[in-house]
Parts: structure tokens; sequence; C-alpha cells
């Protein structure tokens, strides 16, 4: 599968659920707040685009890049997502108008009250919570089926753990 594909298959899965909890990873004494993020926008350099309340200290004082991570859940949906990347602070006025399609009213709110930040996706986790659902009738039927085995023979056992996850991508 290729990259193209997998991205286009992960911003989705981004869009569909939205929500995300936004955790800063910088080793810096002064870093950003954990919280609860609204994405934006996905777009297809793998770059996910969101708006968080601004900090009451001087947005120059921070890191303008950092490590960070954004765990998409959202109770209902049959996957979630932990996704590692570098994020950027982007507090420019020029940069706001040429590099995002933001609207007057959004780019005077992204210079007041709120920051824009970009995050680069490196790297995504993502869990199907469908998977062991799918898979239950099968684990039912090996039951039933090592029972009867391990009753013709004296003793046997069997490790039926996967040994690696289906279901788990990374890019």
């Amino acid at each position: 599968m290729d990259n193209d594909k997998i991205l286009h298959f992960i911003a989705e899965k981004i869009e569909d659920i939205r929500l995300a909890i936004f955790y800063c990873h910088s080793n810096s004494t002064l870093k950003i707040n954990n919280t609860i993020i609204h994405t934006y926008r996905v777009d297809d350099n793998g770059n996910i685009t969101f708006f968080i309340n601004r900090p009451q200290q001087l947005i120059r004082e921070f890191d303008q890049e950092f490590p960070v991570g954004l765990n998409y859940f959202k109770k209902g949906k049959n996957c979630f997502l932990n996704i590692f990347g570098k994020a950027r602070i982007i507090n420019d006025p020029e940069e706001l108008a040429y590099e995002t399609d933001l609207s007057p009213e959004e780019i005077n709110s992204a210079l007041t009250t709120h920051i824009l930040i970009r995050v680069k996706i490196l790297k995504v986790d993502f869990y199907d919570n469908d998977f062991e659902k799918k898979n239950l009738l099968l684990k039912k039927a090996w039951s039933v089926f090592a029972k009867l085995f391990d009753s013709l023979s004296a003793s046997r056992s069997y490790d039926l753990s996967p040994r690696s996850s289906l279901h788990h991508f990374g890019i």
C-alpha cells in the first residue's frame, strides 16, 4: 500500500472523528498545555491544522516547532488513532494569509485569541475496534475445537495470541 493511499485513509478517519487530545512532548520549560482540539483541516501533504486557545505568555517565548501527540477517539466510532508528529505554530500574519485558506475573521482570531497549529504527521498508530468483534466467531469455533482436541489427547497447549497485529498501520 503506497503512502498516498494510507494518508488518504488516515485523513478520512481523522475527519470522521475530528476530536483529539493534543499532547506537547517538548522538553522546554515553557510549553503548550495539553488540550482537546477540533481538527480544522487535513491536507494532502499529511498536515493537520487546528486552533488552540492562546496562552497568557507571549507566543514568541514558546518553541516554534516541537514534537506532539494527537489521540483521536470518539465514543461510538469503530476506530481510534494515535498520531505523532512535529507541530509548528503559525503566527505570522503574512503566512496566515498566504499559506492557509482562512477567512479574515479566522485570521483575526488566530492573531488575537487563538493560535493556529499545523502538525506534520510522522507516525500513525491505527486501531480498529471492530477487529475483535469480527474475529469473535472464529475464536469461539477454535475454542470448541481446542476443547474437543484436548479431550482426545493428554496434554497440549496452543498460543493463539496474534504475533503481529494486522490492524496496526504506521506511516
